[in-house]
């Protein structure tokens, strides 16, 4: 079992909470809207050669030991990129909301997503929401991220959380596909991207919950590993 510090914030304020985990979990294909959500898939294959999947939402089964709070990463080869998600942290019947980037090596993604997956850090945020505080503005909830690539700043995500499938949906999913998941950390899939992959040095990703008048940011640096010449 792994255990991480976060800030948990609510209606009254701050507080430490300590989360125990030990299953990491990403989800993927998990579009809210079945179209776009066959239309992603079909862009992946056709730009990247990666292929279909089976079934969807895919159910991806990661080492906890990915799961980071550094912002200063190391990534191997100059085609991984990150993308912003919610992150729902389970704690037996407490669920708490977060957020994540699924950072995913776009090259190896062609050969095994689950792979592409797996060798890359996964970075969450410090503070968690109570999700009692969320179900009834949800669909208020904003998701974006931006990226910088040759020193530029760009808009990368613009979306809400009702972009993606919701929390109900994907728990009971995993539980009757996985099984227990009484303490894991589960990255939801994500929103639509504005024009295409991008592969910067550095991922910046907010959640903006517009009815409460706060917000969730995240970001890093992507760094290289070269091989040696």
């Amino acid at each position: 079992m792994f255990t991480m510090r976060f800030d948990l914030e609510t209606k009254e304020g701050r507080s430490p909470v300590d989360i125990k985990f030990d299953r990491l979990i990403a989800i993927g294909y998990a579009g809210s809207d079945m179209e776009k959500t066959m239309a992603h898939i079909k862009e992946l294959e056709r730009e990247l050669g990666v292929p279909a999947p089976a079934r969807i939402p895919t159910i991806f089964n990661l080492a906890p030991q990915l799961l980071t709070r550094d912002e200063d990463l190391l990534f191997a080869g100059d085609m991984s990129c990150g993308e912003a998600e919610y992150v729902m942290a389970v704690q037996d019947d407490r669920l708490y909301i977060g957020l994540g980037s699924d950072h995913t090596d776009r090259k190896l993604e062609s050969v095994s997503v689950l792979k592409s997956k797996q060798v890359c850090l996964k970075p969450v945020a410090p503070v968690l929401w109570d999700y009692g505080e969320l179900k009834d503005h949800w669909d208020r909830i904003a998701l974006g991220s931006y990226q910088t690539d040759g020193g530029e700043e760009v808009r990368y995500q613009d979306g809400r959380l009702t972009d993606i499938l919701p929390p109900e949906f994907l728990l009971k999913e995993l539980r009757e596909r996985t099984g227990d998941i009484s303490h894991a950390v589960i990255f939801s899939g994500t929103v639509p991207l504005l024009g295409g992959f991008r592969f910067g040095e550095k991922f910046r990703c907010y959640m903006r919950d517009e009815a409460l008048g706060r917000e969730i940011a995240l970001s890093y640096d992507v760094k290289r590993a070269a091989e040696d010449e």
